[in-house]
């Protein structure tokens, strides 16, 4: 536990704000290596219009999350003839984390994660932690230096933004807080009054307008 503690705190950083007009979701990619070919993996998965999955921790247990989630949404399609949504499906995706976590002879799954989820056109946040435990919030940040995010949401729902000004909020911060930061590795997926489904990332002229404002600042 120690191992996976080490390498979510070493993890590209995902963050979730609820603001006055909706939920924003902030992603990096990942870069990978496969059969000698460099590619960026996403750490945002829409399951379909109203959940999102966004992890931290090691690619390949993510992507087992994401393949249990898929195949629990489409049973209970199936049988009750509705999407899996919310606290629901934020428990079964815990449970899978949990039982790996249970017992010695299978390996922990070293990866925490965002679900975020409409229900009644409300935008709902719950975080699954590593150990298996998962809880309803409204705001928070995991993966590498996720303690100076959290200072920062803080202080941006004290002002109730709207999430056209946590996106130059948060991207100005990512800017500063990361390396040689990319915009083009910047993923977010927003859920507001001019937005209501959870369809695709935000457009990249979003993104251009908030590096220029950050450039400005």
């Amino acid at each position: 536990m120690d191992y996976i503690q080490r390498k979510l705190q070493n993890s590209p950083t995902i963050t979730a704000i609820t603001c006055k007009d909706g939920l924003v979701i902030f992603t990096e990619k990942t870069l990978g290596h496969i059969k000698k070919n460099f590619e960026n993996r996403s750490n945002m998965v829409f399951l379909n219009k109203i959940n999102l999955l966004a992890g931290t921790g090691l690619s390949q247990d993510f992507q087992r999350i994401i393949e249990r989630a898929k195949v629990d949404s489409s049973a209970y399609r199936e049988k009750f003839s509705s999407i899996l949504t919310g606290k629901i499906l934020a428990a079964r995706i815990s449970s899978l984390v949990h039982l790996q976590t249970r017992y010695w002879h299978i390996r922990p799954l070293c990866c925490s994660i965002f679900l975020a989820s409409m229900s009644i056109n409300m935008p709902k946040l719950f975080i699954i932690t590593h150990n298996g435990y998962f809880f309803n919030c409204f705001s928070g940040s995991l993966g590498e230096k996720s303690e100076m995010f959290r200072a920062t949401i803080e202080k941006l729902l004290e002002g109730s933004v709207k999430c056209r000004k946590s996106i130059e909020k948060m991207y100005k911060l990512y800017k500063n807080a990361k390396k040689n930061f990319n915009f083009n590795y910047l993923e977010i997926a927003c859920f507001s009054q001019d937005n209501l489904p959870f369809k695709i990332p935000i457009s990249c002229n979003i993104l251009l307008e908030a590096n220029r404002k950050a450039e400005f600042d």
